[in-house]
């Protein structure tokens, strides 16, 4: 059975991406193309979901993206229970971002650079639970949330993107109500914390620097870590 860890948000559209673990062995899965959120609202798909699908290996696939795939014959099932989604994500998890990416996504620096890809694009980090808070930034485009937190190893990672579509949508309603002070306080509480670390799809930044951008796609605190 697949579970789903990871839905993740784009800013300029209203795609959707999905990543899955093998109940058995946490393999890792990327289904495409993406889906939407009209169709994950439809289906009610939430972290924790199960699904019954064939998979399909894609036609190209190129470091760090090794997880795409197609699914073919899918039917979204029950969600798990938290009990079992945290012991899915503690055996899937490594204590660092070190160590998720092979030494080269650092504190310093939050890009994989196209020329070098590792050899996978999404992996469960410990976090230590004490650390995890969320700020915001105005920009151009509007209000930005941001997360900040130290990975179990001791590397502190701050104003990390956060694509994770349920815990976006939560924290933005908390930020807009001017309670963030509430939310990080409810952060702090958790007893573990996993975060899904992931790369982006190949990106410019303004500065001109190219690669695989690093993200937060999924953000559990347990007890209580389902938000959406």
């Amino acid at each position: 059975m697949l579970v789903l860890t990871d839905l993740t948000r784009f800013k300029d559209n209203d795609n959707v991406c999905m990543a899955l673990l093998d109940e058995n062995n946490c393999h890792c899965y990327r289904p495409l193309p993406y889906a939407d959120r009209d169709f994950v609202s439809l289906n009610n798909i939430r972290p924790g979901v199960t699904v019954s699908a064939d998979v399909v290996p894609a036609t190209e696939v190129n470091e760090p993206h090794v997880e795409d795939c197609l699914f073919e014959n899918a039917v979204w099932q029950d969600r798990l229970d938290e009990e079992s989604f945290h012991l899915l994500l503690q055996r899937d998890a490594v204590d660092s971002v070190h160590e998720a990416f092979e030494g080269l996504v650092t504190p310093q620096n939050r890009c994989v650079p196209a020329g070098t890809p590792c050899c996978r694009s999404i992996r469960t980090v410990r976090i230590d639970p004490l650390s995890l808070s969320v700020s915001t930034s105005e920009s151009e485009e509007g209000m930005k949330l941001r997360m900040g937190f130290t990975d179990v190893a001791g590397d502190r990672f701050r104003h990390t993107p956060i694509a994770d579509l349920c815990f976006h949508a939560e924290a933005l309603r908390y930020a807009e109500q001017d309670r963030l002070d509430e939310l990080n306080a409810l952060l702090a509480g958790g007893e573990t914390v996993y975060i899904r670390i992931g790369l982006s799809r190949l990106y410019q930044s303004r500065s001109g620097k190219q690669g695989f951008w690093m993200q937060a796609n999924g953000i559990y605190v347990f007890p209580g870590c389902f938000l959406g």
